[in-house]
């Protein structure tokens, strides 16, 4: 028996997909996805303003810039908007690139409602006398428009169809779609099983973690992305903290307990499942409380995600509340994949407007007391307290290696902690 007469699976051979080369400036998006396949289907989902079509439109301009055109379908943005972006993408480019990138880029406006798409494509693209007739890519930006109910199925049905003949015709398609308030994508669920590949973007103050839940061409990465924006160009890129894992922040509870430490990781919840949190003997409506104070930070969208918390409590295994602002650190960290030093020790019970409690001076002055003893080797300076605006004055006395910071709300220990995540920000510091 031949090979072409072998029965069953054993009668498949491996299908290998062929790949739309991307430069170097997304190389970050290319390793992710393992690879951007011809005639895939992408969708890339997020909030109003995240980052989606600026995402969409640096693809579109990385192909052009090698003579690949790319049709750009506007149902919510106008052309003039979407050139606004692309000049300011490429601003920094060679004129010669940035000219050939531009005008491979064809916007338009025409289509009035998604269930159009198939009867559009089949006159303007597919038809030899089309006037979009050779683009091998198309976006559609985006599926809901100005709004779509995901009970419109028969509109659905039309994208489906109309992904399904880009895949006969050899065209890869992006759809930019929106998500709903708990991070799912809108619409109906069907929507990401027609699909190939789906990029989820969210919002962590300067950044945009980005998740690939589902992936028919490489593996589904839960693990946050974290992209930041150029302040210049707003292209997107891979942030340099990206490598980060660290995700614990310490804490003092007195000299029988001494040096806690809360730890804790951040990911997107199994594909199809809700977040979850995993916190062994901590008291869950507390972290709820946390999570739920952290999701109120500007610009900070870490809802329905899967925590797993862990506090170690060296003498004693009683959670108390004062390790309200290092576990709400600790789990930032993990989200924006970025460090805590080690010598930052985090004091304070976080209340539900995002205050940071005072602490009962007892503890403060015997971590003090402890500090000003030369013989301590418990707590090794150089060391930065971060504590109460209330308390801070219990520790006014000049040590050297210690600093103290005072923090009225959890607003001020992250933007204290990480600077950059609040530019020209004015910490309090003592």
């Amino acid at each position: 028996m031949t090979k072409n007469e072998q029965s069953g699976l054993l009668g498949i051979s491996e299908t290998e997909h062929a790949e739309i080369e991307l430069s170097e400036s997304l190389a970050w998006l290319r390793q992710r996805i393992s690879k951007f396949v011809v005639v895939g289907i992408y969708l890339l989902a997020g909030q109003p303003g995240i980052g989606k079509s600026r995402l969409s439109t640096q693809i579109a301009l990385d192909l052009g810039r090698r003579g690949m055109k790319t049709l750009y379908i506007l149902t919510e943005q106008s052309k003039d908007d979407l050139a606004k972006v692309a000049r300011q993408m490429t601003s920094d480019w060679p004129r010669k690139d940035a000219e050939r990138a531009l005008g491979n880029v064809l916007p338009e406006e025409g289509v009035y409602d998604i269930e159009d798409l198939p009867t559009f494509l089949g006159h303007q693209v597919m038809s030899s006398s089309g006037k979009y007739h050779g683009v091998k890519l198309i976006i559609v930006d985006s599926v809901q428009g100005h709004g779509l109910s995901a009970s419109a199925t028969r509109k659905y049905r039309q994208v489906y169809d109309f992904c399904r003949q880009c895949k006969t015709d050899g065209i890869t398609v992006v759809l930019v779609a929106h998500v709903t308030k708990k991070g799912d994508v809108a619409g109906p669920k069907d929507m990401e099983h027609n699909v190939d590949c789906i990029l989820v973007m969210r919002r962590a103050m300067i950044y945009r973690p980005m998740f690939v839940p589902k992936n028919r061409f490489g593996p589904a990465i839960f693990k946050p992305i974290p992209l930041e924006m150029d302040k210049t160009t707003t292209a997107l890129r891979l942030s340099p903290h990206s490598d980060s894992v660290s995700s614990v922040a310490r804490s003092y509870l007195g000299r029988r307990v001494g040096i806690a430490e809360a730890q804790a990781s951040v990911a997107l919840p199994a594909y199809g499942n809700r977040g979850k949190i995993t916190a062994p003997g901590l008291p869950r409506k507390e972290i709820e409380q946390l999570t739920t104070c952290i999701s109120q930070l500007p610009e900070m969208q870490i809802e329905d995600l899967d925590y797993t918390i862990q506090c170690r409590l060296p003498g004693d295994k009683r959670y108390r509340g004062l390790l309200g602002l290092p576990l709400c650190m600790a789990l930032i960290a993990s989200y924006i994949q970025k460090d805590i030093p080690p010598y930052y020790i985090y004091l304070g019970e976080i209340d539900l407007l995002r205050k940071v409690r005072e602490v009962p001076d007892e503890i403060l002055l015997d971590l003090w007391e402890q500090l000003k003893d030369p013989a301590n080797t418990t707590i090794p300076k150089p060391v930065r307290i971060f504590c109460p605006k209330e308390s801070a004055h219990l520790l006014q006395e000049e040590i050297e290696g210690a600093t103290v910071v005072a923090c009225e709300r959890l607003d001020d220990a992250v933007f204290m902690t990480w600077p950059e995540l609040k530019p020209n920000s004015q910490g309090i510091i003592k």
